[in-house]
């Protein structure tokens, strides 16, 4: 699964390598240099050759080391969980990869049943994910369905989140999706009623979740992983939120939808 990740990281980079040659080499026979200074500016378009040639080889070096690694799959569920790890996937596609904090693989949030003429959209601007009303799911490594969730409304950021039978849980809105520095918003569950108020000044930092009786939902914070897994991934700031579970299992599920769209909305800003 994680050598499966790098080998498409090295693939999405040689594509975009070919692409941008491609959109360089043509610019260059239309708009010719005729001076020296100006191949020197146009000498800026190796950057990007440079930075994809650089990802895909770095890939590649990741995926030889990995290959023959298997990463566990968790015994827990992500509803029983307390502490998770989430890793951003490669792909065309933004998935969120999710990682107990002993290093077992728990599931997926991805994007599920995308009309094809979302894929070029999502592929030419993938922060778009969170803008549209696409439903992401999180599935098990098992490749259960256990909650659902999806923006509703366009002049409102509101996310609904459903249970496993597509029963209404209730909804996260925001403020401002645009500012992922200050986040403000509300968690409110079917009835209406506000279990969770959601404020913080920032989200790459530690912060905590409480509701109004001060009782800790949610602690945001980078940090290691299990030592054996530190060829794989960072040994140190990763993205691990720890999650109380003295919450019923709907509310949960709502915190879980909450936590999963913030992270994809923040890696594909």
């Amino acid at each position: 699964m994680i050598a499966e990740m790098y080998k498409r990281r090295e693939n999405l980079a040689y594509v975009l390598l070919v692409v941008v040659t491609l959109v360089v080499a043509g610019y260059l026979v239309l708009e010719r240099p005729e001076s020296t200074s100006g191949w020197v500016e146009a000498s800026t378009f190796l950057v990007p050759l440079g930075f994809m040639l650089a990802v895909a080889i770095t890939s590649r070096q990741k995926y030889n080391k990995v290959k023959g690694l298997s990463i566990p799959y968790s015994t827990t569920s992500i509803l029983e969980i307390d502490h998770l790890v989430l890793k951003q996937d490669a792909g065309l596609i933004p998935r969120l990869l999710c990682f107990g904090k002993n290093g077992y693989f728990v599931g997926t949030y991805k994007p599920i049943h995308l009309p094809w003429y979302l894929y070029p959209v999502l592929i030419y601007k993938r922060s778009l994910l969170t803008m549209l009303p696409v439903t992401i799911a999180f599935i098990s490594h098992t490749g259960e369905t256990l909650f659902t969730l999806k923006r509703v409304g366009f002049k409102e950021s509101v996310i609904a989140v459903y249970d496993q039978e597509s029963q209404y849980l209730g909804r996260y809105v925001q403020e401002d999706f645009k500012s992922l520095l200050h986040i403000k918003g509300e968690l409110r569950d079917c009835n209406e009623e506000l279990i969770l108020p959601v404020k913080a000044s920032g989200f790459s930092g530690d912060f905590t979740l409480k509701d109004i009786n001060d009782h800790r939902w949610a602690h945001f914070f980078n940090g290691r992983f299990p030592h054996e897994y530190t060829q794989i991934f960072r040994d140190i700031d990763n993205d691990i939120v720890e999650i109380s579970n003295d919450v019923s299992q709907e509310h949960k599920m709502l915190l879980l939808g909450m936590i999963g769209y913030l992270f994809i909305a923040r890696n594909n800003r």
